[in-house]
């Protein structure tokens, strides 16, 4: 790793990522690595019961396709195509060509 130079042509001294905050390099990458995960529990929580809302649209809006039901769930295209064909396993939605129905 090279010194970056100053304006005034002086070499300026290197500074790793840990010695800057005074804390070591493996310390800040773990730390770095909690906060993620925090991050990542936090949204898991926060995320609907995609299924649950899926059966509920289906009942009120029958024949839907998935594109129809991403939109007014406000999800992922891919994600509702894998809990439809999950929810279709289980036996709460059935399949007419396209279209998409919840049982009763």
């Amino acid at each position: 790793m090279q010194a970056a130079h100053t304006n005034d042509g002086a070499r300026a001294a290197e500074s790793p990522v840990g010695t800057a905050t005074g804390v070591p390099e493996r310390s800040a990458r773990r730390a770095t690595a909690r906060r993620a995960s925090t991050r990542r529990a936090t949204a898991r929580r926060h995320k609907g019961d995609v299924e649950g809302r899926l059966v509920e649209y289906l009942q009120e809006h029958p024949q839907s396709t998935i594109g129809d039901m991403a939109k007014g769930l406000d999800a992922d295209r891919d994600t509702v195509g894998a809990r439809v064909a999950h929810t279709m396993r289980s036996g709460e939605v059935t399949k007419t060509g396209r279209r998409y129905t919840a049982e009763p």
